[in-house]
């Protein structure tokens, strides 16, 4: 990116909650989190003040699919910071210690989450969606953590952290001769893993409807139905259709349910990816008493998005779409995590023109012909609140 005075390392691992054992569910996210607590040269301490003297921005996280770290640093930082990231990840000694206090910390991560009933709802709602190992929440469980030990956290960083399982994207004020040839000198002595395919878990989703009682004056409404993947010749399509039922003030979804009705306080729908699969998502929350109507109501935009579509939504929506894209396509850290997403959902990166040609070349008659070829059914609802829904 010429003229970036920063440039963004992400580096993803193929691995992630997916890969959990089933009785230490919860343990990728911890290897994660003590990843950066300690070396055989190195604790913590002297970890994050070499960070701290090279001005990196970073973060990681786990999710279901992936592990993923970030570095966002000033370009003649660019091989001092890959050579740190080297030392760690593949010498990290995960001190005992630091185990038990990530431990603690994702637990009381856990109970937090009680207080977010929304980000429960939607944990709930993939969970009976997709089923195990996909609907996995990433920081496990309580009796899954209790039981993990510090020589099982070192097993799982041995068995799934190696170079086969690595992509790496950089984006900024780096040209590519330099990015290629230090990584090549950083991490090309790194000796690949054991040699087996990783196995495929397709996106499933069923047709349930499932409560959970919670005593509130709200009622949390989540929905999953499926979608087609990343590499789909409709992908675009889809991406509009829900764009045009949930992707600005002027949507469907906002306009029906909050806006004309004031139904909802918050009401959004989305589309998720998965290496084999991809999925569409609902939210809504609203009071007990007008939960049902709610409900109601964004079926009924569902419905209609196949129905009566116009130019001018359609038109809209695109230039929405394309503005999100070039405004986080300019920051190198954008840029560089898409890209990462890119290459693990489908092989290949993608320009900004390329998704941008891919959204204008969707027409109106796409849009029912997708819904027809792949319509939000079998779905799952979950509802969490006071009472049941229909």
């Amino acid at each position: 990116m010429p003229g970036a005075l920063s440039a963004v390392i992400t580096m993803r691992f193929t691995f992630g909650a997916k890969d959990d054992p089933v009785d230490r569910l919860g343990i990728a996210r911890i290897a994660e989190d003590v990843s950066f607590k300690g070396t055989p040269s190195m604790d913590a301490r002297a970890i994050f003040d070499t960070f701290d003297s090279l001005g990196v921005r970073r973060g990681s996280s786990t999710s279901v699919e992936h592990t993923q770290f970030l570095a966002q640093i000033l370009p003649r930082h660019y091989e001092d910071t890959i050579a740190l990231y080297n030392t760690i990840l593949t010498t990290a000694s995960f001190p005992d210690s630091e185990i038990d206090v990530s431990k603690q910390l994702t637990l009381e991560e856990l109970k937090r989450q009680e207080d977010s009933p929304i980000q429960q709802a939607m944990y709930l709602t993939f969970k009976a969606a997709l089923g195990d190992p996909l609907g996995r929440v990433p920081m496990g469980e309580p009796g899954t953590l209790a039981v993990i030990e510090a020589t099982d956290v070192r097993r799982f960083w041995t068995d799934h952290c190696y170079p086969d399982r690595l992509i790496i994207s950089v984006a900024g004020g780096l040209e590519q001769e330099r990015i290629l040839s230090a990584l090549e000198a950083t991490f090309g002595q790194w000796e690949t893993g054991p040699t087996q395919e990783q196995e495929e878990h397709v996106v499933t989703v069923g047709e349930k409807t499932i409560h959970h009682d919670k005593s509130s004056e709200q009622e949390h409404i989540g929905m999953v139905f499926g979608s087609v993947p990343r590499t789909h010749e409709m992908y675009y399509a889809a991406q509009l259709a829900v764009g045009i039922l949930s992707g600005s003030g002027s949507s469907r979804l906002f306009t029906e349910v909050r806006e004309k009705r004031g139904l909802a306080y918050s009401v959004s729908a989305f589309y998720r990816a998965r290496q084999n699969g991809g999925m569409i998502g609902l939210y809504a929350g609203t009071t007990a008493e007008r939960a049902q109507e709610t409900l109601d109501v964004c079926r009924e935009e569902i419905v209609r998005l196949a129905k009566d579509v116009t130019e001018e939504e359609l038109a809209r929506c695109k230039t929405v779409l394309k503005g999100g894209l070039f405004t986080s396509g300019d920051l190198p850290e954008g840029r560089a995590s898409s890209l990462a997403e890119d290459v693990f959902l489908q092989g290949n990166g993608r320009s900004l023109d390329d998704i941008a040609v891919g959204i204008d070349n969707v027409t109106l008659e796409q849009i029912p012909a997708y819904l027809e070829r792949y319509p939000p059914s079998p779905k799952t609802l979950v509802t969490l609140g006071p009472k049941p829904l229909d």
